[in-house]
């Protein structure tokens, strides 16, 4: 019973349009950065809960794209709250599959069609949004733009580089 609803709420969700929901109206931008960086390529992260499924079969796993920032154009903080400055050297993880509100649906067919060494110029920001129910904060890129692409790609990333906890099954 339990399954036959669960794929149903499946293929309702997958038959929803593909544009990305909006930035909620009430959303308070905490943080904003531009950065030049490159695309290492994509990693797939566990779920780290501590259920029974967890961390491969419960579906919380997720792919995202890793970039290493090269040089920071543009950071503002509007407030006390909000992600610090990108440093050179530093990471910016990506979902590469989800949806986030306010971010547009090209960002992620942009970060499909990269190659592991290409350029871009990116911009992510923080936000707090109220979601109706749920205050929780939200990182969409508004701006993923290739400036660069590679003639010699990167070797693949480890596919997962963080260690698990052994779990009992």
């Amino acid at each position: 019973m339990f399954r036959s609803v669960y794929l149903l709420l499946v293929a309702l969700v997958s038959s929803l349009s593909l544009e990305a929901a909006p930035l909620p109206a009430k959303a308070e931008l905490l943080a904003s950065n531009t950065v030049t960086a490159q695309f290492l390529g994509t990693r797939r992260i566990p779920c780290m809960g501590r259920t029974a499924l967890c961390p491969d079969r419960c579906g919380h796993a997720a792919a995202v794209a890793v970039f290493r920032v090269l040089s920071n154009e543009a950071y503002s903080k509007p407030g006390k709250y909000g992600d610090d400055k990108a440093e050179p050297g530093s990471e910016i993880l990506i979902d590469a599959a989800a949806d986030v509100p306010g971010q547009e649906s090209a960002v992620l067919q942009t970060l499909a069609s990269l190659t592991p060494g290409d350029t871009v110029r990116l911009t992510q920001k923080h936000c707090y949004a109220d979601m109706g129910e749920v205050l929780m904060p939200i990182r969409p890129i508004s701006e993923l733009q290739v400036t660069e692409k590679t003639d010699k790609p990167l070797p693949p990333l480890p596919e997962n580089p963080y260690p698990l906890m052994p779990i009992a099954r």
